[in-house]
């Protein structure tokens, strides 16, 4: 096998890293990090920041947006509030980190011969932009994740000194496989051909295309992910990568800040649908239990697969069978059942009502499809029409029939993921806490033993009031008051609808003489 691009260096150094701790090993380097505006990048741009500042320079891909420019956009990204606890403790920090013009739609990346020159000292690269809308056209989802992935390993051969290039992945890039492994496996699609059928092919086409085409993918997302660690792996022998597969990440347990979280994608929306009451049924399995791991330990542990990348032989190595592949996700024992998670939610909901509920928190689940969109039609379908209706006598825009119609169509997206069981391996990526050394402790922490807990569905809630919602973390008494009449509606009128289904049966079935 050839030598590794970058590996010559800490090879030749080797005694020195073995003894290096994580937040020496940050010390000087380059930085590169893809989609710093998402959810995983805007967490592991702020944690190097505050924990790890002594980096050389950082360098965040962006795309002009709105009439922005990127270093307008860099800014606005800075000015967030997840990054003021950095700015207080690592001021200069802020001063290293520099805005590349480029689209991961785009050959090359869109970047421009001058930020290429820029970027060419650069030492570790985080590839973790990817479009994550699970209903995105195919050919979208092929240029983005499928085709970007090669366009960024294309743009890293060149780079003279990287010595890491982790791929951010997806826990369910092998959706197929109830047992998803710390392994790469076989597809049936190769990346070559995907791509180049994006390239020839339109787009309407190319999503007839896709259900013959998907081996089993639920959608487009997966199997574009999928594809691109095929690409990370026909490069292992020439550059130093490792896949980094994610589970279903949530709110944060404590960093950038607690509960913190930025979108809705996945599950998190039809909690928050059911938190404000405008889900009632949902159409999951609730013994099925949900991978999900928190914000910030999926981050530390990003940081610390880029070390053990290069300071590990056995992750710096990699064979000629086969990538080295981390899922980060919790241990089978750590998992909760949706009903348990479900039960912790409303709980909470209870005690700390949104200043937004048009009714009480809670509702049923199914595995029934049939049960499941009658009584969506009859309860949630029909009271948006209502508050629509009374939305159009006040001469304000209606909303709720749109909104519904959002949150039925996010439900049967997610149903692969939220009615199966799968068995997920993660002794790999456990052995990442065994690298944290004394002085990395106060900075790091993968969090394996965490459980969805009340004390979560807490802090969850706080950040869905916080961070999406934009409202008080403490509920009104309004609020509190108007939820109360909620409950008591939402029990006088099932015992009104129990009452009305008994006098029908009586009806029906005459009384024996």
């Amino acid at each position: 096998m050839s030598l590794i691009k970058g590996a010559n260096y800490f090879t030749a150094n080797g005694e020195n890293f073995k003894k290096m701790s994580i937040t020496d090993f940050y010390n000087n380097q380059e930085i590169f990090i893809t989609g710093g505006s998402g959810f995983i990048g805007k967490a592991l741009i702020e944690k190097l920041l505050r924990s790890f500042p002594n980096f050389n320079k950082m360098f965040v891909l962006l795309r002009p947006k709105n009439g922005k420019s990127v270093d307008e956009r860099l800014q606005e990204l800075l000015d967030h509030v997840i990054f003021q606890r950095a700015r207080d403790e690592q001021p200069e920090s802020f001063k290293k980190i520099h805005a590349i013009a480029g689209d991961c739609r785009e050959l090359g990346l869109g970047i421009s011969s001058e930020d290429l020159s820029r970027i060419k000292n650069v030492t570790i690269i985080f590839h973790s932009a990817a479009n994550v809308r699970f209903d995105n056209p195919f050919k979208e989802s092929v240029f983005v994740n499928l085709r970007g992935t090669h366009e960024i390993i294309k743009i890293a051969e060149t780079m003279s000194k990287l010595i890491a290039f982790v791929q951010v992945s997806t826990l369910y890039a092998n959706v197929d496989q109830i047992h998803i492994k710390e392994q790469m496996r076989s597809t049936k699609c190769d990346w070559r051909t995907t791509i180049k059928l994006a390239e020839t092919l339109d787009g309407k086409t190319l999503d007839i295309l896709f259900k013959k085409y998907s081996s089993n993918h639920p959608n487009t997302y997966t199997l574009a992910k999928s594809l691109g660690e095929q690409i990370v792996n026909d490069y292992r022998n020439k550059l130093p990568v490792i896949i980094y597969r994610v589970a279903q990440m949530v709110n944060s347990i404590e960093e950038p800040l607690p509960g913190w979280l930025d979108n809705m994608n996945g599950p998190a929306a039809l909690f928050l649908a059911g938190f404000i009451g405008m889900g009632q049924i949902f159409y999951v399995n609730p013994h099925a239990k949900l991978n999900m791991i928190p914000c910030d330990a999926t981050v530390h542990g990003l940081i610390i697969s880029a070390y053990a990348l290069v300071t590990k032989p056995t992750f710096l190595n990699n064979s000629n069978d086969s990538v080295e592949v981390l899922n980060n996700c919790l241990s089978s024992e750590n998992l909760m059942s949706q009903r348990d998670i479900i039960t912790k939610c409303y709980e909470v909901a209870m005690e700390n009502p949104s200043e937004k509920s048009i009714w009480v928190s809670g509702g049923t689940h199914t595995t029934c499809w049939i049960r499941f969109f009658i009584h969506f039609m009859l309860t949630q379908f029909a009271l948006a029409i209502l508050l629509d209706c009374i939305l159009r006598l006040r001469k304000e825009k209606p909303f709720f029939v749109k909104l519904q119609r959002r949150i039925y169509s996010a439900n049967m997206i997610v149903q692969k993921f939220v009615n199966t069981n799968w068995i997920t391996d993660n002794e790999k990526y456990k052995q990442l806490s065994t690298l944290i050394t004394e002085e990395d402790k106060n900075k790091l922490n993968l969090h394996l033993n965490f459980k969805f807990t009340i004390s979560h569905a807490r802090v969850c809630l706080v950040g869905y009031k916080k961070f999406i919602l934009k409202e008080p973390v403490q509920a009104s008494k309004q609020a509190i008051l108007r939820y109360k009449i909620f409950n008591f509606l939402h029990y006088f009128l099932m015992s009104v609808m129990v009452l009305c289904l008994l006098w029908i049966i009586k009806k029906l079935i005459p009384l024996s003489a």
